[in-house]
């Protein structure tokens, strides 16, 4: 966007740029400063991390969404990959359980439920391909409370799944980040030497 002025006292050679294009330039001039800045301060983006398992077996029933979302997990924020064999896995992480439930917070004057709270309690160990035990048995807790309205019953439960569903992310994401901190039996000890 250049126009050609047509007395020779603006820019040189008397080129003057649209409106339109200085704002494109100075658009382009921030773009460039601020990638400049993110370049020079060491920034780049999180690829998969490195952990020290090739290959991870998740042992729980087939029907587990908490395990197929954390076999989905390990897979791609790690650089494991992920095996249905437990004898060819490196690790192996078994589900022990997997437990809903759901506790009454608060009562109208009728008796009736106002207020309630969602629980979702997993509990998970992981194991080398020795079957040393490399993470106790450990139970992750996550808790959502919910007020309740009877008059629109069914959106309740479609929430209360939803919320469950979001629980089991975060549970997925902290068991996650726990596995791929995990080092192999023995190992602790030798880089302790």
């Amino acid at each position: 966007m250049v126009s050609r002025s047509g007395s020779g006292s603006s820019g040189k050679n008397g080129w003057k740029a649209a409106p339109g294009a200085r704002i494109a330039f100075r658009a382009l001039g921030v773009s460039l400063l601020c990638a400049g800045l993110l370049a020079g301060c060491g920034f780049t983006l999180r690829g998969a991390a490195p952990m020290q398992f090739e290959t991870v077996a998740v042992q729980a029933p087939e029907d587990s969404v908490f395990a197929a979302e954390l076999r989905r997990s390990i897979a791609g924020s790690t650089t494991s990959k992920i095996v249905r064999d437990p004898k060819a896995a490196a690790l192996r992480i078994d589900l022990l359980g997997e437990e809903r439930s759901r506790e009454s917070l608060t009562v109208n004057a009728q008796g009736r439920v106002r207020e309630y709270s969602l629980f979702l309690k997993v509990r998970v160990r992981a194991q080398d391909a020795q079957g040393n035990e490399i993470m106790n048995p450990t139970e992750f807790t996550q808790r959502r409370d919910v007020s309740f309205n009877e008059n629109i019953l069914l959106a309740k439960e479609s929430e209360d799944q939803l919320l469950y569903r979001d629980m089991a992310n975060e549970i997925v994401q902290l068991v996650a980040r726990r596995v791929s901190a995990l080092k192999p039996h023995g190992s602790a000890a030798a880089s302790s030497k």
